[in-house]
């Protein structure tokens, strides 16, 4: 289900999924976009899918098949959404002990810290927008959307798995399906509370420092090493068979622990840029125009939804938008093309500050489940790779860890510069877009009020990144000004830097064990591994190593 009010005509749309008797499918005709098919596998697939999650609340526990004799022990570093999707899938077989490690605290005290960081701008570098349980996206919008197929049967399984511990049902038939902030901690609390009924031992504030490796004896990949356990902050170490690897996308330390054990990274192409930020009344008439804009309602409770549908009463929900454009820059010794999109839209939102430390500065948009704030806001972003990423690396260097590490440099200059532009204490350089546009520094009593609970600074933020990004922003925002006249607006405002999109490194790993390339039993997975990006398909990501690790116990189990 979603609305469209394309061409202002509003409507609800929807996608129905029907089973037909065999003596009609004949009759059936089809037209691609509008009626087609779906594959008999997909179908099967789905329904032992629904299958196994429409019974208890907690599915039965079977046991492995696995010919070892003994049973297999498991640590997960790090508890977001793919290392919390990798300990469900693991515990739910006898022939694996899990312990799941994460640097942050648990959701109520991690709550606490938040608190102290929005009100008093004391920043907890273990336990802030990023680290602790749950991972970056339990304080974001909670968006559900994915690329890797909505209707896939591994994405209905992470649905379905989140409805089980609380998530509201509509997220199964929503074609934007969000839960908020608020809704994330609830279900975190209970995803915890099943995964110690079945025995997975959950520590928190237990940082891992440096993977345990020795020589490979069972050489499974043809590797030199092979991972044996983690050793913590404070010394002590956790041996185990495998090691999942889930350290999502701000922990830029576990890169040096991955290189040091002797995998593989690699820099990939990620995206950067600015939150920009909205009065939402304006994007609501801008997506809806003025007549439909006055039907706007924050999001309902089950309830009270259903109480306006008896009324036939329609509450349109609050817009949001999503933009793209591709912008070319000529320099003197090359050609740089990007692309300008906007990304994690928060409709009915506020910025938030996502640094880990004071000195690099970064935003990100977040949400509650009721969007009921007078603000809008989204990423501005655009494309980066290597020819950002190359000043960073020492000239003639082959390494691709040189240019991982590079890129890694690059996220931190623009963190580093953004602080110094908003002065101290995570203060927020800002601009207004049409000062931006023209080049020059808001003033500050013209600085329109933000969302941005730590402050803003007016600040040059047309001098923030290089030039070639400067010049494909000043294109992208004119373009979509033409398709959203208006988005250009006075009250319009820059928050800078939206630097994580997603991890700018990846760890190699063997496409079918799921295992690091060089490492032995170790397991990359979801945002930080570069094997993922956002909640849905970091989850996959983790359901898939999982399996990848009952796959690799049943068939080559690693000797004592």
């Amino acid at each position: 289900k979603s609305f469209d009010c394309r061409r202002k005509q509003a409507k609800f749309s929807y996608v129905l999924d029907v089973a037909l008797p065999h003596s009609l499918q004949p009759k059936l005709r089809l037209a691609p976009g509008s009626i087609e098919r779906l594959e008999k596998e997909q179908n099967a697939a789905e329904d032992e899918t629904e299958r196994s999650f429409s019974g208890s609340a907690t599915p039965e526990v079977s046991s492995s098949s696995s010919g070892a004799g003994r049973r297999r022990s498991v640590v997960i570093v790090g508890a977001g959404p793919a290392g919390l999707f990798a300990a469900l899938s693991l515990s739910e077989t006898r022939d694996v002990s899990v312990t799941l490690l994460e640097r942050g605290r648990g959701v109520e005290e991690r709550g606490r810290d938040i608190g102290a960081l929005q009100a008093r701008r004391v920043l907890n570098r273990e336990s802030n927008f990023c680290f602790g349980e749950g991972g970056a996206g339990t304080w974001s919008d909670g968006k559900l959307t994915t690329r890797i197929g909505k209707n896939s049967t591994e994405v209905r399984h992470v649905l379905q798995t989140l409805v089980r511990f609380g998530a509201p049902e509509n997220i199964l038939v929503s074609g934007k399906p969000h839960l908020g902030t608020d809704r994330l901690v609830r279900l975190l609390r209970n995803m915890r509370a099943e995964l110690q009924r079945r025995g997975v031992r959950v520590m928190f504030n237990a940082r891992a420092s440096k993977l345990l490796t020795r020589e490979s004896s069972a050489a499974l990949l043809n590797n030199s090493k092979q991972c044996y356990g983690v050793e913590l902050d404070g010394g002590e170490r956790l041996l185990a068979d495998y090691v999942v690897l889930a350290t999502g996308h701000s922990a830029a330390d576990a890169y040096e622990m991955v290189l040091r054990a002797g995998a593989t990274l690699s820099a990939k192409d990620s995206a950067m840029g600015f939150r920009i930020e909205h009065p939402q009344a304006v994007i609501n008439e801008l997506q809806y125009g003025a007549a439909f804009a006055s039907m706007v309602q924050p999001e309902q409770s089950p309830k009270r939804q259903q109480a306006l549908e008896r009324k036939q009463s329609v509450a349109l929900p609050v817009a949001d938008y999503r933009v793209a454009a591709h912008a070319a820059h000529v320099e003197q010794d090359g050609h740089n093309s990007y692309s300008c999109y906007s990304f994690c839209m928060c409709p009915g939102g506020q910025i938030v500050p996502t640094s880990v430390n004071e000195r690099e500065l970064c935003v990100n948009g977040m949400s509650f489940s009721t969007r009921r704030s007078p603000w809008a806001n989204s990423g501005l972003v655009v494309t980066v790779g290597e020819a950002e990423y190359s000043s960073f690396v020492a000239t003639g260097s082959e390494d691709p860890s040189d240019l991982a590490f590079g890129a890694l440099e690059f996220q931190r200059s623009i963190e580093r510069a953004a602080a110094d532009m908003g002065g101290s204490c995570l203060v927020a350089p800002a601009q207004r877009v049409v000062d931006f546009l023209n080049k020059r520094t808001t003033p500050d009593h013209l600085l329109p009020r933000c969302s941005y609970r730590p402050g803003i600074r007016s600040a040059p933020l047309h001098e923030l990144y290089p030039r070639s990004m400067q010049s494909a922003f000043e294109s992208a925002l004119y373009r979509f000004d033409r398709s959203m006249s208006g988005y250009i607006h006075p009250d319009a405002l820059l928050v800078a830097p939206e630097t994580r999109t997603s991890s700018p490194v990846s760890i190699a790993r063997d496409p079918t064990t799921l295992m690091a390339t060089g490492v032995d039993a170790l397991f990359p997975a979801g945002e930080g591994a570069g094997h993922a990006g956002g909640i849905v398909s970091a989850a996959v990501d983790g359901s898939r190593v999982a399996n990848a690790i009952i796959e690799a116990t049943q068939l080559s189990p690693i000797s004592s």
